[in-house]
């Protein structure tokens, strides 16, 4: 990115240039991915390249076994292999 490509009020302030990482955490079903997306369009607006990452839909691609119960057990070893928690 550079300060050609961004808008005036976003060239205005020489912090905009850095890298920023925002992180949402949060309990369950709260708005962290609304307000994300949000922030997101808002950021890309004003003309600031970002992206939303959301490690739920990561981890429901790469564990697609995960949905039933006994995935979240402590005794569930072959997940606590995968998690790095041997």
């Amino acid at each position: 990115m550079n300060a050609s490509s961004l808008s005036s009020s976003a060239r205005s302030n020489p912090d905009i240039l850095a890298k920023q990482l925002i992180c949402m955490v949060g309990l369950p079903a709260r708005g962290k991915t609304y307000i994300s997306r949000k922030l997101a369009r808002y950021l890309t607006w004003i003309g600031v390249n970002c992206k939303v990452f959301n490690v739920g839909e990561y981890h429901r691609r790469e564990t697609p076994d995960s949905s039933h119960h006994e995935f979240f057990l402590a005794t569930n070893t072959e997940v606590r292999i995968w998690g790095g928690l041997h």
